[in-house]
């Protein structure tokens, strides 16, 4: 037998034997390191399951909250048709017609959520919104086992009454008890800040005509109201059924919208002012509440509460005091009715063109709420 060919079987016979030593020497290491006197040494996590329902307020919505900066008052999950018409969507409703609303929810947990509940508000076209100044519709549920990484459609229907017709501002809330899977919040409906909220705000307007609005505010208040246009690839990303029946065009002259002016309607239950600022509205309100700079500490710290809860370092059960005092912000807000002139866009019968009202607070520089208008020619 040459050389070459010992030398090879010595080093097969000894990998062999390495190898076949290796079971014993891993679960050796294995229980000294995570069993080891060495605190330093890493530890497996403890696992938790948990579900992680959430409505989306945005196509690409996998229910990280907060965030800012974003569009949320169209989500793709609520949709509205009459019940005689199902694949006709909208938002403006009329006096004794059925309507089924639908809303669809997702879980990106590994829990099953066993028919999770959605309850739904509707109001006049508001920025920034409250369950007390809100019509409560009712509850429904969904008809089966919401599955870990699925999602399912819960409908309602209502029928409206003469008194609600017009152009309607939309929110669903979801939650669940068992598994625990439910908002922070009783009164604000903030999409922005909770996952099981989301929101639908379209309103299809003729141009050149009046319209009205609601701004949802604290008494103490400074806000700023700005209109911006959107683009024909924009608009045709939200997707409704009723762009198929129009030609959507670009504002093409956007200091048109600058031009806007808003006034106030009725009396107000604080004192309201609207100015001018750098082409767009400022809106003051004083009241009864608290400061703007204690409004500005709260909305830090809730923020702070709700990053810590989504990293699962805590609990909203352990910040009981904190989140009392912001529900209780809250709960006591006030509404002021605004109405503005939609302009005239030159548009022919036929054609559409869309902006939108931005409503952001300046307490913390966060955008409110929002309306999209569809202005038809």
């Amino acid at each position: 037998m040459s050389r070459n060919i010992e030398a090879a079987r010595e080093l097969l016979n000894r990998l062999k034997k390495e190898r076949d030593g290796y079971p014993r020497k891993v679960i050796g290491r294995i229980t000294e390191l995570y069993t080891g006197n060495n605190n330093k040494r890493p530890k497996p996590d403890t696992f938790k399951e948990s579900s992680f329902m959430y409505i989306r307020s945005y196509n690409n919505d996998t229910g990280v909250r907060p965030f800012s900066g974003i569009t949320f008052w169209n989500s793709p999950d609520i949709n509205i048709s009459p019940i005689n018409n199902l694949g006709v969507y909208t938002t403006t409703l009329e006096g004794g017609t059925s309507y089924n609303i639908a809303c669809r929810l997702h879980n990106r947990g590994d829990l099953m959520i066993p028919y999770p509940k959605v309850e739904f508000f509707l109001t006049s076209p508001t920025l920034g919104f409250n369950t007390t100044v809100a019509q409560h519709l009712g509850v429904t549920q969904l008809p089966a086992l919401l599955l870990p990484a699925s999602n399912m459609e819960a409908n309602f229907v209502y029928n409206v009454p003469p008194a609600e017709s017009g152009h309607k501002c939309l929110f669903a809330r979801a939650w669940s008890f068992s598994p625990l899977d439910k908002p922070f919040d009783l009164f604000a409906l903030d999409p922005r800040t909770d996952r099981h909220i989301a929101q639908k705000n379209l309103n299809f307007v003729p141009q050149a005509t009046p319209y009205m609005f609601n701004v949802v505010h604290q008494p103490n208040a400074l806000e700023t109201i700005a209109f911006r246009p959107l683009s024909k690839d924009a608009v045709l990303n939200l997707q409704h059924p009723a762009f198929r029946d129009m030609k959507i065009m670009n504002i093409t002259r956007p200091e048109i919208l600058n031009r806007i002016k808003m006034e106030i309607v009725g009396k107000p239950a604080t004192k309201v002012t609207v100015e001018n600022a750098n082409g767009a509205l400022q809106m003051r309100s004083t009241g009864k509440g608290l400061s703007l700079d204690r409004q500005a500490a709260l909305l830090k710290e809730t923020e702070a509460i709700i990053h810590s809860v989504n990293a699962g370092r805590s609990s909203f059960s352990d910040h009981k005091k904190m989140l009392g005092i912001y529900r209780e912000m809250n709960r006591n807000v006030a509404v002021t009715s605004m109405q503005i002139v939609i302009p005239g866009f030159g548009l022919k019968p036929g054609y559409a063109a869309a902006f939108d009202i931005i409503n952001i607070n300046q307490v913390n520089g966060q955008i409110k709420g929002g309306i999209t208008i569809v202005a038809m020619g």
